[in-house]
């Protein structure tokens, strides 16, 4: 009998696989067959428990995906992780039934290193951390350049004089992001000769809107009157407790997503991890894939912030003009924003 329901375990389980497996690869979009490549190669998306629909990180990636699967003809499908023990299997599954993996985030950095070396005739693309190897071209961004500009806007709204950063996981691209807020409320400081107070506080996840909620609803409760997210899933928390705050605005990351609260959203930071995703797609496509890490900024036109279509009139002329005049500077190079907090004393504040 035991003999019998162990046999019937392992049944189950290759069923379940075969199933996967065949709805993994399976076309998400089904491109012309006809486009440059001449292929119909597959490619498989790893992305955190946060998934798509975070409207933020993953979505902006799949995006890039997406484009080049209308484009290219490409089969894209993606793979959403329960936990951080799922990478490596979840890597290792696709790196075995897929020519091209996509991985999501910095999390992802140990797995890639750990698989990548074993499938050789497998494309990987990284976003956000350092890997190197013939087949793997990662992809970093100056994320410290959206930070300033969401600290400019910010510290140029405050009227509390209290401006706050709920983040999700304290990693490397968080800690730019954060850093260069801080960079941009230091930098209207000088111009407003007043002092603003900046609070933050992590979730330590990215995938529990919950906590983001409640971490937002404490920042508004120390008089905190402009809120930046830099937290992935748990944001959408942050965004409930701006919604049903009077008074109190909030600054997005990643996606344009003013429209969702038009007006309480003072403005997105870009980060266009699509059109690395997009262009690293194409050079596979293309027969030019370039292997290696990838810095990408405002200078590439990857870093920006969104046009404000909602708030403009919430701000003077003046304080649009300086948003503007940091835009320019930070697209030729001539604003140099720490990515760290231990670069930040020595922060050389722009004329604006």
């Amino acid at each position: 009998m035991e003999c019998f329901r162990w046999k019937s375990r392992v049944r189950f389980i290759a069923i379940c696989l075969m199933f996967f497996l065949s709805s993994v690869l399976a076309p998400a979009y089904s491109g012309d067959n006809t486009a440059s490549s001449g292929k119909n190669l597959k490619v498989l998306v790893l992305t955190d428990a946060a998934g798509l629909g975070d409207k933020g990180f993953n979505d902006v990636c799949w995006k890039g995906v997406l484009r080049a699967s209308q484009d290219f003809g490409l089969n894209a499908r993606f793979l959403q992780a329960r936990e951080q023990a799922d990478y490596v299997s979840n890597l290792t599954l696709a790196a075995q039934n897929a020519d091209i993996v996509v991985t999501l985030g910095y999390l992802f950095v140990d797995a890639v290193k750990q698989v990548s070396p074993g499938f050789p005739g497998t494309k990987f693309i990284h976003i956000e951390g350092d890997i190197t190897g013939k087949n793997i071209a990662s992809f970093d961004f100056k994320s410290e350049e959206g930070g300033f500009l969401a600290g400019l806007v910010a510290g140029l709204f405050t009227k509390s004089l209290k401006v706050g950063v709920v983040s999700g996981m304290e990693i490397p691209p968080v800690e730019a992001y954060i850093t260069g807020f801080r960079a941009g409320v230091k930098t209207v400081e000088n111009k407003r000769g007043k002092a603003i107070e900046s609070i933050v506080v992590s979730a330590g996840s990215f995938n529990d809107p919950v906590k983001g909620k409640s971490l937002a609803q404490a920042l508004i409760a120390k008089g905190v009157d402009v809120i930046f997210r830099a937290a992935g899933n748990t944001g959408i928390g942050v965004m409930e407790a701006v919604a049903n705050a009077q008074g109190i605005y909030l600054i997005a990351e990643d996606l344009d997503v003013d429209a969702e609260l038009p007006g309480k959203i003072l403005a997105s930071t870009l980060k266009r991890m699509d059109v690395a995703v997009y262009k690293a797609l194409k050079s596979i496509v293309e027969g030019d894939f370039q292997p290696g890490h990838h810095w990408l900024g405002a200078a590439e036109g990857v870093m920006d912030i969104s046009a404000m279509k909602y708030s403009q009139q919430l701000f003077t002329q003046q304080d649009l003009e300086c948003i503007q005049k940091a835009r320019t500077l930070l697209k030729h190079k001539k604003i140099s924003v720490p990515k760290s907090s231990s670069e930040l004393a020595d922060f050389q504040v722009p004329e604006l």
